[in-house]
């Protein structure tokens, strides 16, 4: 077998990413094309100047909508290939520059609710197979079934109730830092860059502001991978391979982690949708805590009619998501062979 076809499985899926991105951006060019209204007229009632034709001339220029709706496209092919996606109506300034200044900001709070959801659904699959315990077996079922419905918007304000009004433990839900502080700028993730420049002073504090809405999306999503993980632990633990390995005297942690191993790719999926949807859902958190990011330049572009930054809101939304869900597929590969594209499950 040859280099390539050892690694096509992996290479084809990467290779597929431009064309997926190119495919996906052209349909966000007309989705947006399609919304009801002139997103000029629109732009215009917004605008305290005199209404002349030069200015709505101008207004159109500056937002891609001079000449035929495919002079327009192949305009925006032409500078999506560059990295533009165009000028800020509101802010003038390029839009790609916002959106990435705002982006990492956003993927931190992301990153440690689900992260945090995804240690945790692994500690409670170690005890669910660990321990032959019946009872502790029936406590992790219902917690499975347990607000698997309930949004994560509920939570919090449930949390922000409880933890800030009544018993006041934790603070104000009004930013990641106090009024009057600022957050270093180095990478754009914020409690990485108070790491690196050494803001241990503050720390601590803006840690105590991302207990909430971290809180929170670990209870929200903690129940909807564990179902996922118990399902695929209660198979992999009935399959011939485990027996086999049981009955070769295999060791009990070698034993537990390939169970594990094979059970995970499923709460991996899970994983990689509840991360692209919350990429373009995360107005509701960083709006619930005052938290700077993706979801309020949506929010801005949408109420400033700000076309371009809308248009590119979705696009670099829709890229990251593609990124992702290729991510997804090849640490599902990775983790379980069989899932390969022309993988016979003897090879496997």
């Amino acid at each position: 077998m040859s280099w390539y076809q050892r690694n096509k499985w992996w290479m084809v899926r990467v290779m597929r990413l431009p064309v997926d991105v190119f495919v996906f951006a052209t349909l966000a060019f007309f989705l947006i094309r399609l919304l009801p209204g002139d997103p000029v007229s629109v732009a215009l009632a917004t605008i305290n100047q005199p209404k002349t034709p030069e200015l709505e001339h101008n207004l159109r220029i500056q937002m891609g909508l001079d000449g035929s709706v495919w002079d327009q496209l192949l305009r925006f092919w032409g500078n999506l290939l560059h990295g533009s996606l165009g000028t800020s109506l509101d802010t003038h300034l390029p839009v790609t520059r916002e959106v990435l200044d705002r982006l990492p900001a956003t993927i931190e709070i992301i990153m440690l609710g689900l992260g945090g959801a995804f240690v945790v659904t692994m500690v409670l699959g170690f005890l669910y197979i660990r321990f032959a315990n019946e009872g502790l077996r029936r406590f992790i079922r219902l917690t499975t079934g347990f607000a698997t419905s309930v949004p994560v918007f509920v939570v919090a304000i449930f949390g922000i109730l409880v933890f800030y009004v009544i018993l006041g433990w934790l603070p104000a839900p009004l930013g990641r830092v106090a009024s009057g502080q600022s957050l270093p700028l180095v990478t754009g993730f914020p409690l990485l860059d108070e790491v690196l420049t050494g803001n241990f002073a503050d720390l601590g504090q803006t840690l105590l502001r991302y207990v909430l809405p971290v809180g929170a999306m670990i209870l929200t999503y903690t129940p909807n991978l564990l179902t996922q993980f118990v399902g695929g632990l209660d198979r992999e633990l009935a399959q011939t391979a485990t027996r086999f390995q049981v009955a070769a005297g295999a060791s009990r942690q070698w034993i537990y982690f390939s169970v594990m191993r094979r059970s995970v790719s499923s709460v991996v999926v899970i994983f990689g949708l509840f991360f692209g949807s919350l990429i373009g859902g995360a107005v509701t958190i960083e709006s619930l805590f005052g938290f700077g990011g993706l979801g309020q330049l949506g929010i801005r572009a949408v109420s400033t009619a700000d076309f371009p930054t809308l248009q590119g809101f979705m696009i670099i939304i829709v890229v990251f998501c593609l990124v992702m869900f290729v991510a997804v597929d090849l640490v599902n590969m990775w983790l379980d062979p069989r899932r390969r594209p022309g993988v016979s499950s003897e090879e496997s």
